[in-house]
């Protein structure tokens, strides 16, 4: 690590993650992204570029995202097609579910998946229940679709 410490490298070390260069390449990567990001996309930018280079393999990667999953950094969408989609979560978020209980809209005609801005609160939830999984999905047509 260098002696001036990036966004990027903050912002892991204050998940408690190290930042090792594959784990910086993915949070940049993800952190520029407007919409959820599949696994196969992603494997097409991270794995197929590291193989050729030998810089890292599959393991590794997968590993870094759940270990920014499992750290609350990202979260995975499911949107219904069946692909699993990532994307940064809420930089408040204190954990996997924290403060980060948001909704998404997939768009049907393009397949983007984003996150909505607007938070949910917790206190409809009554005092005894406790939330292990969220999964909250919009469907329709975005501005971009719909303006074609």
């Amino acid at each position: 690590m260098t002696l001036m410490t990036t966004k990027t490298e903050k912002t892991l070390l204050s998940k408690g993650i190290r930042p090792t260069e594959m784990r910086l390449k993915i949070h940049k990567y993800l952190n520029r992204k407007t919409y959820a990001v599949s696994l196969n996309e992603m494997q097409k930018v991270f794995i197929a570029k590291s193989e050729k280079n030998k810089t890292a393999n599959r393991t590794t990667f997968y590993r870094n995202l759940k270990t920014f999953e499992d750290k609350g950094l990202i979260h995975q969408i499911n949107d219904g097609t069946g692909v699993a989609k990532f994307a940064i979560s809420d930089k408040k978020a204190k954990g996997k579910y924290g403060t980060d209980l948001h909704m998404h809209f997939h768009c049907t005609v393009c397949g983007k998946t984003i996150c909505l801005p607007d938070r949910i609160s917790k206190q409809n939830l009554p005092d005894d229940y406790e939330i292990n999984d969220v999964n909250l999905v919009l469907k329709g047509v975005c501005k971009n679709c719909s303006k074609k």
